[in-house]
């Protein structure tokens, strides 16, 4: 893993929707919560970072949508106070590295480890996670594959030696069925300390 430069939680915030605005889980109800709170979709593919307005536009929509800032859904009990926020590069050595969020889904898919690696050899084995289909996974691998690029992801750490994802799970799983192509993927990395970390995931 490389730190590439600083980042901060408004570039996170940016980055997490325009990932979720490709979603086919989230991308529906992206839209409409951009509809209720009266916004454009520019303003998150055609983002100006060093707009404060938009910023703030931004952290609400994503706390409307996915409860960002008001401790619901993905964010409960999810660290408040971070020391440092930065782009990294991450690389197939890194893959040992990085667990999945606590969540029953991604523990079944990895066999308890929370380890994408280990989720990828379950969906290689054709093994099915309460009934639910891996072609979306595969489909996913093979665009990475054929040059395909996705948006950042965004992981958690205390220590710059061990990272859990936030937003990406479905990414991560793709790239660890292609780990020829994981290289120099770009990371969102926001550090907290361990015990909100714990706490969180």
């Amino acid at each position: 893993m490389k730190i590439l430069r600083g980042s901060s939680e408004d570039e996170m915030i940016l980055e997490f929707l325009k990932a979720e605005s490709t979603s086919e889980r989230f991308f529906q109800q992206i839209r409409n919560t951009i509809e209720k709170l009266g916004l454009d979709e520019n303003i998150i593919f055609s983002a100006d970072l060093q707009n404060e307005i938009e910023n703030i536009k931004r952290k609400k929509l994503l706390g409307e949508f996915r409860g960002y800032g008001a401790g619901r859904e993905l964010f409960e009990n999810f660290p408040t106070k971070f020391t440092e926020w930065s782009l990294c590069s991450f690389s197939r050595p890194d893959l040992e590295k990085i667990r999945y969020i606590d969540y029953s889904y991604w523990n079944e898919l990895s066999a308890g480890t929370r380890k994408p690696l280990v989720a990828a050899e379950t969906i290689r084995n054709g093994e099915l996670i309460y009934g639910l289909s891996n072609d979306g996974f595969l489909h996913a691998a093979e665009y990475i594959k054929n040059g395909g690029a996705f948006p950042k992801l965004f992981f958690l750490t205390s220590d710059y030696e061990n990272f859990v994802i936030v937003e990406g799970h479905f990414r991560m799983t793709a790239y660890a069925l292609v780990l020829e192509c994981f290289n120099n993927v770009e990371v969102i990395v926001g550090k907290c300390n361990s015990k909100e970390l714990n706490l969180w995931m």
